[in-house]
């Protein structure tokens, strides 16, 4: 009988064991966290005004290899936003010609390059120059990463991870500041009119396809974190890491926003004075960089 009694709590010892480590291989669980993001700008027609922050949730978790090597992955709704000049900025950027827009309550049309102006443009239409951008964006981000690490020290496992972070977008809206203008039809420019003070759209969007903002972002990812074992097989995590922007963020040329040039052979040296033309904004390659703070749960 002893024997038997023996047999069976060895076995039952080895059991649990293994399915503890079976269960310990598949992990699932919620995460929340924080952004800091910042435009690599490489033209002088835009200029990044300031950090960018965001906030995300959704759910993480980790296939296991062994005990020391797996995969990290995730689905999470991250919140974010940041500011672009369109003018002189804080770095004295002096961009070749000014930005326009036409819109119709919170619409912003789209602009049509054969035409030379945007499409649905009406006498009723109304024109912004604009100076600065406020974009608002939402993502759902996908993170999958190689992730390396320790054996448990005390209640404790330290990890790296490696991997590819990619963002697509849900949608987006803008808040723009800059003034009032319109569409002269005897010199054929957009000008701010005489009267034109500092004023501020909010929840603005385009009727294009295309939305401002690339409809997929990728960056390559380099996180570090640990995990704490406080009680059963529940880990709380937390993990910092930096992403290095490797596809545009914004739109390289813009559906929406025209460039106006002033070629400067006015008389007076002043903007419009001169032969305008007028083109999509082109801003070039614009990746976007984010350290990415996040705080989890894993069952």
């Amino acid at each position: 009988m002893k024997k038997l009694l023996t047999v069976l709590l060895v076995g039952g010892i080895a059991l649990g064991a293994h399915a503890q480590d079976d269960e310990k291989k598949f992990q699932i669980g919620i995460v929340t966290g924080g952004t800091f993001n910042w435009v690599k700008t490489q033209t002088t027609e835009i200029e990044r005004n300031g950090i960018g922050g965001g906030f995300t949730v959704g759910v993480g978790g980790n296939y296991l290899f062994n005990k020391n090597i797996g995969l990290a992955f995730g689905v999470q709704f991250d919140m974010e936003n940041f500011k672009i000049d369109y003018g002189t900025g804080v770095n004295n950027t002096t961009p070749s010609g000014r930005v326009f827009y036409a819109y119709a309550d919170t619409d912003i049309k789209k602009y049509d390059e054969n035409a030379g102006l945007f499409e649905n443009f009406t006498d009723t239409s109304k024109v912004m120059e604009l100076v600065t951008r406020t974009f608002k964006a939402k993502y759902v981000t996908v993170p999958i990463f190689l992730k390396f690490q320790t054996n448990k020290i005390g209640q404790f496992k330290y990890y790296g991870k490696f991997g590819l972070r990619s963002s697509f977008l849900a949608g987006v809206r803008f808040d723009d500041e800059g003034y009032d203008a319109a569409y002269s039809l005897t010199s054929n420019s957009l000008v701010r009119t005489g009267s034109a003070t500092h004023t501020l759209r909010q929840n603005m969007k385009p009727v294009t396809l295309l939305k401002g903002l690339t409809p997929v972002r990728l960056g390559i990812g380099l996180y570090g974190g640990a995990e704490w074992n406080f009680t059963g097989n529940t880990y709380l995590y937390l993990e910092g890491g930096f992403n290095y922007g490797i596809t545009p963020s914004m739109q390289i040329e813009s559906g929406h926003l025209v460039n106006q040039v002033d070629d400067g052979s006015g008389t007076d040296g002043t903007y419009g004075t001169g032969v305008l033309t007028r083109s999509p904004l082109n801003i070039k390659n614009n990746p976007q960089h984010i350290i990415e703070i996040k705080l989890g749960l894993l069952f």
